[in-house]
């Protein structure tokens, strides 16, 4: 089971919330950047050369949720771009 539980936008960043069912200790929330699905529907457009679709992202989510069951967690770190306002980063 994934159920998108809620849909969330913290300092312009959307995150989504699963319940999902699967995991050792049962059922467990799961938060997922909306971020990382862009990023995995991009490559999806890329490899079949056409426009995505919402199943695509149905997919992709059940994708991101299989690897989380398999203990194969993405990067979860989060960073504070803001910092890095008009400077160069080349340097």
């Amino acid at each position: 089971m994934i159920k998108l539980t809620t849909v969330s936008t913290v300092n312009g960043e959307i995150t989504l919330t699963f319940q999902c069912d699967g995991f050792p200790e049962g059922v467990r929330n799961v938060q997922i950047p909306l971020a990382d699905v862009v990023e995995r529907l991009k490559t999806v457009k890329q490899v079949l050369g056409r426009n995505v679709t919402l199943q695509d992202a149905k997919d992709v989510i059940v994708a991101i949720v299989k690897q989380l069951r398999q203990a194969q967690s993405p990067i979860t770190e989060r960073f504070d771009f803001t910092q890095y306002i008009g400077v160069d980063l080349e340097q």
